[in-house]
This record gives structure tokens, C-alpha cells and sequence, in this order.
């Protein structure tokens, strides 16, 4: 390698290196160590003379900038600032990512969340990075109090207070872990202290369910919708397939991604049942990788019929003499949510997106009123229905993949338009019949107890 030192000191020099034609320079600076970095000066692998001179020139700027920086008392290192390690944090984090939930890894949606908490962090600071060694700690204390009050309508900020603390916390996980990252690496000489929050009770972070005379409503509207004969093929499919995990969500108390992940070998017949229960109840094995909390857990759902109309909406033959879900071995892996005419492709989150967009438009403001319905609040409903009528809290517990606790704190406080609800529907003879005769067991379909259809 051939070096051309910048003067008789010889602290100084510019090279290039085997592979490159550009010049890097190296510079020895007192008390810093060394200094190794590019010039920007592109040369010729054939003639050493060409972009010499303008190489020295550039090293010979930054030995004069150093100089000026000691005699200023200032260290001569250019000082990194607050936003130029964030990809550096985001790619360490990006190597914890799992396919479910393990303890010390983190799963694709939380990744994605990270960098958007770090965006927030820019804001606060008006998108303007300020040098580590600058760091205020009283003002970055403010953090809570700033992002609960702020807000800010500008396009590059779009800020508003979040409706949750719990939006803040999760933020500040995220923030904390990135100050974390900055002490490690010995760019900070201590982690920041922040404001406290107070998280909400678990009561209060519950999303919304439907209560019983909403969700007959609800399902009656969805089924005239699914049934319009002023669509494609395509979007005929996509609504029925919609429509039937919207039951099957509200019976089995399945989390969304964890019937997005189903594949027809996670679900087998209940052989405890007699004959004449097995043609309603069965088991959903919910595998690790599907399963929010990273553990698999057994399900006991009545839903056969509604697993046995998805079969046959795509198509698959009822086997004979197969055990449910009556499908060839060969298509056991295959999962139970698929595109239109393409069952290796999963159903899209943008049919989801559109399909549930529709249904909104059908049901908010007819049948919800002020509560915020997505497809998790057919998974509440499913747990709010079986706390009413009393199903043992450990089954529950257990076949909802939910804590003993969790459950207890947040559905075992009913509203009380709830608790009404549920004395009118009382009043009517065959609901009042089929839940005194089977109200406390799993396997009761919620739309036979209702009496609404589901063709």
C-alpha cells in the first residue's frame, strides 16, 4: 500500500487501498487515537499523481480543524448525534426477530412498531438531531407529559395525544431500549429517566365486544351483505370466507392471526363428545408460532359446521371415511384461510382491510354506537358470552389462551348495558331454555342459543 505522508511529523497520510481507487486518509490525533476516512477523492490505478494533491488538501483541512477544535478544548472527533444510531439500534433489534413470540425475541409487528416509536422520539425533538454530548436529561424526562398533551397537526409531524397510556409506555419501552443501546456502545454515560405514566386497568384497556342483541344485528346485516348477487366470484368468496371466521371467532374465541395461521391439520374431531355432539364441538390445535403468547394450546369449538362450509368453499371434497375435517392427508399442511382460486396463497390482510371497511359501513352507526369493533371484539364477545352464562373460569381461561387473572379483571366486570342485555334475553323462552339447559358448557354455538341464521 502506498502512503504519501501529508508533512515531517508523519501523523499524517493519504493511501488507497488494493480494491479501490479513491483516497482514504489517516490521521493520529492526541489523547483520540486514530482517525482512518475516505476523502472523496477518486484517483487512477495506473498513474498515482492523479487526485494526489487534492487528497492532501482534504487532510490537511481536517489537521487544521482538529488543531482549532484542541486549542477550543473541544475533543477533534466529530460528535455523533441522537438520530444517526437508530439504524444501527433497528438492525441489532432486527436479528431478535422470531416467527412467534419467544422469551428475548420479538415478533415482525413489533419490529415494525420500533421505528415508528423512534419517529415519535424525533418529533419531540422537532425532527432536528442534537449531539450526544448535548443531551438534556431534564427535558427528555418531559417525554410522557409532552407526547400526552401535544398536538400538532402539521403533515410532518401529524401529533396527537394517543387515547391510552398505554400507547406512551409501549413508546417509552421502545425509547428506553434505544438509550440502553447508546450506554452500551459508550456513547451516553448514563440512561435517561422519564416521567412516570399510569397504565390503565386492564378493564379500561379491554377493546370492545358486541353484546348479544348487537351481534345477532350485526350478523344478520353481514349475511345479506356476504349474500349480494351484485358481486364477482371473487368478492362473493371473500365475503363468505369473512363472514364464516366472523362466527368462528365469536364461537372458539380464536385471536385473528391465530385463525389467519390455522392450517387444516391443526383441527381433529373430539372424541370425548358422543356421536351426536362431535356434528357441533371439535379440537383447534393452536400451534407455538401461530399463538400470540408463543405457547400451543388445544381449543374445544363448535364450529364444525362452519370449518366444514370454508372446506367446501374452496372446493376440497368431503373424504370419505375421514375423521374431521374430512380432507385428503395431502392437504393437511394447507392452511385454512387462502386467495380465490389460489390455495397456496394466504387470504390477503388487504380482502381483510376492504371486507371489514364494508362491514363498518353496514353496522357502526346503525347497531355500535360509540364502541370501537374490529374482528378481536368477536373474540371478546365469544369470552363475554361464556362469563355470562358461567362457564368454569380455568376451561375458560384455558381454551381462550388467556390468564386466569386477565380474565377475572376484565370480563368479570360487565357494563351495565351488558348485564340488561343479557336480563331481556332471558325473558325469551328458547334462549332462556337452551342456556339453563347447556349454558355453562364450551361447546354451545352462540347463534342457536340466539336464533340466528347462518346460511
Amino acid at each position: 500500500m502506498h502512503q504519501t505522508y501529508l508533512d515531517r511529523q508523519k501523523d499524517a497520510y493519504i493511501y488507497k487501498r488494493p480494491a479501490t481507487n479513491r483516497w482514504q486518509y489517516f490521521l493520529s490525533i492526541k489523547g483520540e487515537g486514530e482517525e482512518r476516512k475516505s476523502t472523496g477523492i477518486d484517483g487512477d490505478p495506473d498513474d498515482m499523481e492523479v487526485g494526489k494533491e487534492e487528497a492532501l488538501d482534504v487532510l490537511q483541512e481536517r489537521k487544521l480543524e482538529v488543531k482549532a477544535r484542541h486549542q477550543q478544548g473541544l475533543k477533534a472527533r466529530r460528535v455523533k448525534k441522537l438520530f444517526d444510531f437508530m439504524d444501527d439500534f433497528l438492525e441489532e433489534e432486527k436479528q431478535r426477530i422470531a416467527t412467534h413470540n419467544k422469551k428475548g425475541m420479538i415478533v415482525e409487528e413489533t419490529f415494525r412498531l420500533k421505528s415508528h416509536h423512534l419517529n415519535q422520539l424525533k418529533k419531540f425533538y422537532k425532527l432536528r438531531s442534537i449531539k450526544l454530548e448535548d443531551l438534556n436529561y431534564g427535558k427528555l424526562y418531559e417525554y410522557p407529559v409532552w407526547r400526552s398533551k401535544t398536538v400538532d397537526p402539521r403533515p410532518e409531524y401529524q401529533l396527537k395525544p394517543p387515547k391510552r397510556n398505554h400507547t406512551i409506555l409501549t413508546e417509552l419501552t421502545t425509547i428506553k431500549a434505544y438509550f440502553a443501546f447508546l450506554l452500551r456502545k459508550g456513547y451516553i454515560s448514563r440512561e435517561p429517566d422519564f416521567a412516570s405514566i399510569q397504565r390503565e386497568s386492564m378493564k379500561v384497556n379491554r377493546r370492545d365486544f358486541l353484546s348479544l342483541t348487537q351481534y345477532s344485528q350485526t350478523l344478520n346485516t353481514v349475511r345479506k351483505w356476504y349474500k349480494s348477487k351484485s358481486t364477482t366470484p371473487t368478492q362473493k368468496y371473500n365475503r363468505e370466507m369473512i363472514y364464516l371466521c366472523l362466527l368462528i371467532m365469536s364461537n372458539s374465541a380464536l385471536r385473528k392471526g391465530e385463525l389467519k395461521g390455522l392450517k387444516w391439520g391443526d383441527l381433529e374431531p373430539n372424541t370425548n363428545l358422543d356421536k351426536e355432539d362431535q356434528k357441533i364441538g371439535h379440537l383447534i390445535r393452536v400451534r407455538a408460532e401461530v399463538s400470540k403468547v408463543g405457547e400451543p394450546r388445544t381449543v374445544q369449538s363448535p364450529t364444525v359446521e362452519y370449518f366444514d362450509r370454508l372446506r367446501m368453499l374452496q372446493g376440497i371434497k368431503k373424504k370419505s371415511g375421514a375423521p374431521f375435517p374430512h380432507i385428503p392427508l395431502e392437504l393437511r399442511d394447507q392452511l385454512v384461510l387462502t386467495k380465490y382460486n389460489h390455495p397456496d396463497e394466504p387470504l390477503g390482510q388487504g380482502t381483510w382491510n376492504q371486507c371489514w371497511q364494508q362491514i363498518k359501513e353496514l353496522c357502526a352507526h346503525r347497531y355500535w354506537g360509540d364502541k370501537n369493533i374490529t374482528y378481536y371484539s368477536f373474540r371478546h364477545t365469544a369470552i363475554s358470552f361464556a362469563v355470562q352464562r358461567q362457564v368454569p373460569l380455568l376451561q375458560l381461561s384455558r381454551n381462550s389462551g388467556t390468564g386466569i387473572r386477565y380474565v377475572e379483571q376484565v370480563y368479570y366486570h360487565h357494563e351495565a348495558e351488558s348485564k340488561k342485555n343479557w336480563e331481556t334475553l332471558m325473558k325469551n323462552r328458547k334462549f332462556h331454555d337452551a342456556v339453563s339447559e347447556k349454558g355453562s358448557s364450551i361447546n354451545l354455538k352462540l347463534e342457536d342459543v340466539l336464533g340466528v341464521e347462518v346460511e
